[in-house]
């Protein structure tokens, strides 16, 4: 019984994981909307502001799946924190470790609730390994958008709604959050976008000619760390006074 109680535990945890990844592969249902948007990456250095200007016209809100790739992370808990600031509601695929360099990290789908026309959202270069060029392009693809197709407005029952809409179109709607929280889920349909592209950025890359010398460097540190740490410990001692 635990056995089984563990593996339900493990597939809900996977599922959870996957959400985007999942929904996404599915044929998604399709709205007759066309929007226009257009979209900015600013600020020098690692930190940057990716801003999204969606021309929803009549349209609420929007939900977004945005894929950060392996080169950016998002720090879910600093937008989390903002959200007076004006950062949106978001919601990752998973746990997003904002420590770990491009080549050990994969690209995560994050879900980004807009609940204006324009969203803005704090990014980060993550560390790109040793190379012979002395900087490197990262690029953030446009973000799949979707508009609300069943809401808590119209439908007291919106899972029962939502399986409606989907027997009789033929195709699945997105489950994702009405709101801030991460429940109830509308169901939204996928939106034609046109004027979109990427975003790129430049950034700096340390240089593997330089290899020898970091290495040497950080030896030394060590070294000068641990003799001092040895010397405090054993041959620092107060000498006896005199009597």
């Amino acid at each position: 019984m635990l056995h089984h109680f563990l593996l339900l535990l493990l597939l809900l945890e996977c599922e959870s994981r996957d959400k985007w990844k999942a929904q996404l592969s599915r044929t998604l249902c399709q709205s007759d909307e066309v929007i226009t948007a257009t979209r900015t990456l600013l600020n020098s250095g690692f930190h940057k502001d990716l801003t999204t200007y969606l021309d929803l016209g009549e349209i609420p809100r929007a939900f977004l799946v945005e894929n950060t790739t392996s080169y950016f992370y998002m720090d879910i808990d600093q937008i989390r924190e903002g959200l007076f600031l004006g950062y949106p509601p978001v919601f990752p695929d998973e746990p997003i470790d904002v420590e770990a360099p491009s080549d050990a990290s994969r690209a995560h789908l994050v879900g980004v609730l807009c609940e204006t026309h324009h969203v803005t959202l704090p990014v980060h270069h993550r560390y790109q390994p040793a190379g012979i060029e002395p900087y490197a392009t990262a690029c953030i693809p446009f973000p799949r958008v979707f508009v609300p197709a069943v809401t808590p407005d119209e439908h007291v029952d919106l899972e029962g709604a939502i399986d409606t809409e989907e027997q009789e179109r033929g195709c699945s709607l997105l489950r994702a959050p009405c709101s801030v929280a991460s429940y109830p889920e509308c169901g939204w349909e996928e939106v034609t976008v046109i004027g979109v592209e990427e975003v790129c950025s430049t950034l700096p890359v340390g240089q593997l000619k330089d290899s020898p010398i970091v290495m040497a460097t950080a030896l030394g540190a060590v070294f000068i760390g641990f003799s001092a740490i040895v010397y405090v410990l054993f041959c620092s001692k107060e000498k006896p006074k005199d009597s």
